[in-house]
C-alpha cells in the first residue's frame, strides 16, 4: 500500500475552506469569460480597474500622511479565464504588476502603444494578418486562419515585459493565482470501480485548466510553488525557453477557436493530475475531513487518473478553445478564492469576498431546432448542444437566484437603456469575429469597456453600509456622503462602493459626469467595407485550395480516372483499344491542366464570395444598429 504523503501535499496546497481576508480588506477574484475578438471589450474593463485600484491606493497613501479616515483595503487574488478572456487574464499574467500607461479619452498613440492591453487588443490583432499564408509554408493546413500573427504577438509582449517597470501595487497578491481553462481532446482517463474483481466502468474528463503562480515584480525570485498542479511563471525566460513556450502554448490553447485557429499541444508532468479529481465538495475527503490519508486509502487511490502501466511522467495533450468546454470558469475562481469546499460570505452584511464576472455576450442564443431536421442538418445544433451542455452549472443557476448575494458581480456591455441593437459592441457580429475586421470596432469596444468598468464600479460593485468594510474608522461622514449609492426606493439598505473612485474617476456632481469621465465612444458605423478584405480572403483560400488538391485529390482523382478509363476500354473490342488508349494520350495533357485549374480555382471562388457576402451583411447590420 502506497504512503499517503502525496495525498498529504495536496491537501496542504489546497485547504478545503481558506482563511478569512483580513478584518478591513475586500478579496476580488476576477473571470473573464469567453469573447473571441470581444476581447478589446474585457481588455477596456481590465485597464480601467487597473487605474481605479491605482488610484484608490494612492488616496490612501495620501491619507496616512495625513492622518484622515484610512478606507479600506481590496486585494486581487485570482484570475481566471477562458477563450479570449483567458487570453486577457494570460496578460494580466505578465503585465500586471508593471508600470504602464492608461488608454483615457483622448489618449495619444505613445500611450496606446505603450499599453499592453490595448497594443494586444485593438493595435495588433486584425483579419488581415490572420488571413496571410505564412502558417502554409510547409505544406500543412492547422487552422482556417493564420495564427503566426498571435505567435508574434505573444513573444513581443512578453519581450516587453522585461524593459517596463516594477508597479508598487498593494493590492495584488503576492502570488496572483491564475487559472486558464483548455479543452483537452486526448483527455484524462478515470476508471470508476464497481464490486467484482476487474470491473469498472471508464470515463475521460476533457474539461481541463491550467494554473499559474505569479509571484509579484520581477525581480522576485519564482522559486518552486508549493501547489502540486501550479506552474511558477517566469516572466524573464528567453525565448525557446521551456517554461515559455509552455506559457505561451496555454495562453494561446484557451483561446484556439476550433477549426479557425490553431490548436497547441501542452506537454505537463502526469502528476499534475493525481489528486485533482478529490478536491472537489462531494468528494470523500469533504465527508470526512481530517480522516488519516497514510498509508494511501483505497478511495484515494481509486480517484487518481487511470494511467496506462507505461504512462510517461510528462503527459501531451492537444487542446482547443477553453470556451468550448468551460466559458465562464466562476466555480475555478471561486474555488481558488475560498477554498475547494469553501463558501464566499453572500450575505450582504458578511461579504468579504467576491468573483467579478465579465462577459462581453451575456445575451441568449437562438434554441435548437424544435422539429425533425435530416442527418446533415442536425449535425450542427448536435455540436452546439455539447458545446452548450458542457458548460451549463446547477449550481450558478442556484446561487444567482438568490436575491441577496453579494459574493458574485456582472460586468456585460451596455450603451444605455434606449439602445435597441442586437448588442452594445461592435464584435458581437458574426459571431464573435467581427472585431477581427476593423481596429475603429476593437477600439469602440476597448473603450466601452473601460465606460462600462467605471459606471460598474460607482453603482453596482457595492455594499450594504453596515457591512464590517466600512466600520472601524475607516470611512467618514463624509465619505459616506460622498460615495453614497442610494438603495431606498427598493426598500434597501443604502450602500457604499467596495472599490471607490478617486482622481481622474472620482464622481462628480453635475447629472453628466460619465460622460466628462468616460465618454460613450461613437458607434463605428461607416468604419469598414467588405470590399476591404476580399483580396485577402482569396489569397488565402486560393493557397489553402491548392493544398487541398494537391494532398487529397489529385493522386485520388487521377487513380479513379484511370481506373475508369481503363475499365471502359478494356471492355471494348479489340481493334478499338489501341486507338481509345492513343486518344486517351493525346486528350490527357491537355484537358486535365483545366480540370485541375477549375478544382483549384472554383472552391476559393465559392468561399470567398460566401465569406465576403455574410460579412457585408453583418456590416450593414453594425452600420444600421446607430439608427436602431
Amino acid at each position: 500500500m502506497p504512503d499517503g504523503s502525496g495525498l498529504a501535499r495536496w491537501i496542504d496546497a489546497y485547504p478545503m475552506c481558506m482563511p478569512a481576508p483580513p478584518p478591513g480588506t475586500f478579496e476580488l477574484g476576477l473571470c473573464m469569460a469567453g469573447a473571441v475578438s470581444a476581447g478589446a471589450y474585457t481588455a477596456g474593463v481590465l485597464d480601467l480597474l487597473v487605474e481605479a485600484l491605482d488610484a484608490f491606493e494612492a488616496e490612501k497613501a495620501r491619507r496616512r500622511a495625513a492622518g484622515d479616515a484610512p478606507l479600506h483595503d481590496v486585494r486581487l487574488s485570482v484570475l481566471g479565464g477562458a477563450s479570449a478572456g483567458g487570453m486577457c487574464a494570460a496578460l494580466g499574467a505578465v503585465f500586471l504588476d508593471a508600470g504602464f500607461p492608461h488608454v483615457t479619452p483622448g489618449a495619444d498613440d505613445d500611450a496606446k502603444a505603450g499599453n499592453p492591453l490595448y497594443d494586444a487588443w485593438v493595435r495588433r490583432i486584425d483579419m488581415r494578418h490572420l488571413l496571410g499564408v505564412d502558417d502554409l509554408a510547409d505544406g500543412e493546413l492547422r487552422s482556417a486562419l493564420d495564427c503566426t500573427v498571435l505567435d508574434e504577438i505573444v513573444e513581443a509582449l512578453v519581450d516587453q515585459r522585461g524593459s517596463m517597470p516594477n508597479a508598487e501595487r498593494s493590492w495584488l497578491a503576492d502570488r496572483l493565482a491564475v487559472v486558464l481553462t483548455l479543452a483537452n481532446l486526448r483527455g484524462v482517463p478515470y476508471a470508476l470501480k464497481f464490486g467484482g474483481e476487474g470491473f469498472a466502468h471508464f470515463m475521460w474528463r476533457h474539461a481541463d485548466y491550467m494554473r499559474f503562480g505569479v509571484p509579484k515584480g520581477l525581480g522576485a525570485a519564482a522559486g518552486t510553488s508549493g501547489m502540486p498542479d501550479e506552474t511558477v511563471l517566469d516572466r524573464t525566460r528567453p525565448r525557446g525557453d521551456p517554461l515559455r513556450e509552455l506559457f505561451k502554448a496555454v495562453a494561446l490553447g484557451t483561446g484556439a477557436f476550433p477549426v479557425a485557429l490553431r490548436p497547441r499541444v501542452i506537454r505537463r508532468p502526469c502528476g499534475d493530475y493525481e489528486f485533482r479529481a478529490l478536491l472537489h465538495p462531494r468528494s470523500r475527503l469533504a465527508e470526512e475531513p481530517g480522516a488519516p490519508v497514510d498509508p494511501l486509502p483505497i478511495w484515494a487511490e481509486e480517484c487518481r487518473p487511470d494511467w496506462e502501466p507505461d504512462a510517461p511522467g510528462e503527459y501531451a495533450m492537444l487542446c482547443v478553445d477553453g470556451g468550448a468546454m468551460d466559458n465562464e470558469p466562476l466555480e475555478l475562481v471561486r474555488r481558488a478564492l475560498a477554498g475547494w469546499n469553501g463558501r464566499n460570505p453572500r450575505k450582504g452584511s458578511e461579504a468579504n469576498r467576491a468573483v467579478l464576472l465579465v462577459d462581453p455576450f451575456p445575451n441568449k442564443d437562438q434554441p435548437g431546432p424544435g422539429e425533425e431536421a435530416g442527418l446533415l442538418k442536425a449535425v450542427l445544433p448536435l455540436f452546439n448542444a455539447l458545446v452548450r451542455n458542457a458548460r451549463f452549472k446547477a449550481e450558478d443557476l442556484a446561487l444567482a437566484a438568490s436575491p441577496d448575494s453579494y459574493s458574485r458581480f456582472l460586468i456585460a456591455p451596455s450603451r444605455g437603456a434606449t439602445w435597441r441593437a442586437p448588442g452594445a459592441i461592435a464584435s458581437g457580429y458574426l459571431g464573435g469575429f467581427m472585431g477581427f475586421l476593423s481596429e475603429a470596432y476593437r477600439h469602440h469596444d476597448f473603450m466601452l469597456g473601460r465606460r462600462n468598468a467605471r459606471s460598474f464600479l460607482r453603482r453596482h460593485l457595492v455594499l450594504p453600509m453596515g457591512n464590517a468594510l466600512f466600520q472601524g474608522g475607516r470611512w467618514s461622514d463624509a465619505d459616506r456622503g460622498r460615495h453614497l449609492v442610494r438603495r431606498t426606493p427598493d426598500g434597501l439598505e443604502d450602500h457604499l462602493p467596495i472599490i471607490p473612485l478617486f482622481g481622474r474617476l472620482a464622481p462628480r456632481p453635475d447629472a453628466a459626469e460619465d460622460d466628462a469621465v468616460e465618454p460613450m465612444p461613437r458607434w463605428p458605423a461607416g468604419a469598414f467595407q467588405a470590399k476591404d478584405v476580399e483580396e485577402p480572403i482569396r489569397r488565402r483560400a486560393h493557397r489553402v485550395a491548392e493544398l487541398v488538391y494537391d494532398q487529397f485529390v489529385v493522386g485520388t482523382l487521377d487513380r479513379i480516372a484511370r481506373e475508369n478509363t481503363d475499365k471502359i476500354i478494356a471492355s471494348q473490342s479489340w481493334w478499338l483499344r489501341g486507338p481509345l488508349r492513343l486518344g486517351r494520350r493525346i486528350v490527357e495533357p491537355r484537358v486535365a491542366p483545366k480540370i485541375e485549374e477549375v478544382l483549384r480555382s472554383a472552391p476559393a471562388q465559392y468561399v470567398t464570395r460566401a465569406a465576403v457576402a455574410q460579412i457585408a451583411q453583418a456590416v450593414r447590420e453594425l452600420d444600421k444598429a446607430e439608427l436602431a
